[in-house]
């Protein structure tokens, strides 16, 4: 005969209790207009260098930097004495930094943080550019992206 035991358990909880959490404010990044870091010429390509800055508390991550085209003519502007250079024949390609993106730290010690960083050969001009874009003074306007 098979002889049978059983056990019994029982848990019994009670509380109450609430809880918070909130998160800072994020300040919106400021990017510098980006300069080319050597002189353009039709069929060539430069780098474009610029200074993100971040004046929140928290690191922010940003994947791409594109055209921001709602500055300059679709993200791109060249100095008064070259308004003949036909912007159309600039062309910026997203960066990613290899897909990394970039890291802004938060600000610290009230200074917000801030990231210099060149995008190598991210701005080319084309072979079909005009002779007034010779030694323009390219300005580069830039937003984060996804």
């Amino acid at each position: 005969m098979a002889a049978g035991s059983a056990a019994w358990a029982s848990w019994t909880t009670y509380g109450a209790g609430t809880g918070s959490a909130a998160t800072g404010s994020l300040s919106v990044l400021t990017l510098s207009p980006g300069t080319p870091v050597a002189q353009l010429y039709p069929g060539a390509s430069a780098g474009v260098v610029l200074t993100i800055t971040n004046p929140s508390a928290a690191s922010v991550h940003i994947g791409s930097l594109i055209l921001d085209d709602s500055r300059g003519t679709g993200g791109l502007a060249v100095d008064a004495g070259h308004r003949g250079c036909d912007l159309s024949s600039l062309t910026f390609a997203t960066a990613t930094n290899d897909a990394l993106g970039w890291s802004v730290p938060g600000a610290s010690d009230g200074a917000p943080g801030a990231v210099t960083t060149t995008l190598a050969g991210a701005l080319s001009m084309g072979l079909d550019a005009v002779d007034d874009c010779q030694s323009a003074v390219v300005t580069v306007y830039l937003t984060a992206g996804p």
